[in-house]
């Protein structure tokens, strides 16, 4: 494994370097933490909170630092895998094979169940933002059988919410803890609205709020209630 050496941006810089930094949203979890992206020469060498963010105010967890690995890590497939003939299912051998390899494979397969029943074809796409294309795709195929990240997740609490008190959480917006004295927090992971909602829940216990949690585990956040 390399060991990927991560810049400073309080050290000097380094002689010949060019130094840049990028305002962004974190996409590591649901927060979307704003963050300052620390580039030497083009490449990413460091995250930081960006402390001029509404959102998180320069707080980030160690998943939003570690952000740099989408990047570089080691691990990171950079070609389709294919699994190694005479191998079984759950294996978990495999080889890598050329992109137009695995393009020839799927138009082949594809071609061939639209041909005959297309909602044989089932897809799903995960948290990509990219929900509305796929879906798209799938209805011009033939097939009713697509889902995406969302519809598991914070989509159906979204729809639920806006439809009876009229507002979300999360990316879609959040609570008013500046102005409530109860707050009632019903099944929430605790990677989720992390940082903003640690800082705002440390906000309102101080000033005197109460708060509820209703949990099936002990998460950080019960911790506190």
């Amino acid at each position: 494994m390399s060991v990927i050496p991560i810049h400073n941006p309080l050290s000097p810089p380094l002689p010949g370097a060019t130094l840049e930094t990028r305002n962004t949203t974190c996409y590591m979890c649901a927060c979307r933490c704003g963050i300052r992206v620390h580039l030497r020469n083009g490449e990413v060498r460091y995250i930081e909170g960006n402390p001029e963010h509404p959102l998180n105010q320069g707080v980030i967890c160690a998943k939003g630092s570690s952000g740099i690995m989408k990047q570089y890590s080691p691990a990171r497939l950079t070609k389709p895998l294919l699994r190694k003939p005479g191998s079984e299912r759950g294996d978990g051998q495999f080889e890598e094979i050329e992109w137009d390899a695995a393009f020839a494979m799927l138009e082949e397969r594809l071609q061939k169940l639209r041909a005959t029943d297309p909602k044989q074809f089932a897809l799903f796409t995960g948290r990509d933002q990219m929900q509305a294309l796929t879906g798209l795709f799938a209805r011009q195929f033939g097939t009713p059988n697509y889902a995406a990240h969302g519809g598991f997740c914070s989509v159906n609490m979204a729809a639920g919410m806006i439809y009876t008190i009229g507002g979300s959480f999360w990316e879609f917006g959040g609570p008013d803890l500046e102005r409530a004295k109860l707050f009632v927090m019903i099944g929430t992971a605790e990677d989720h609205h992390s940082n903003p909602m640690k800082k705002e829940l440390s906000k309102f216990k101080r000033g005197g709020g109460r708060f509820v949690s209703i949990n099936p585990v002990r998460t950080g956040y019960s911790a506190i209630a």
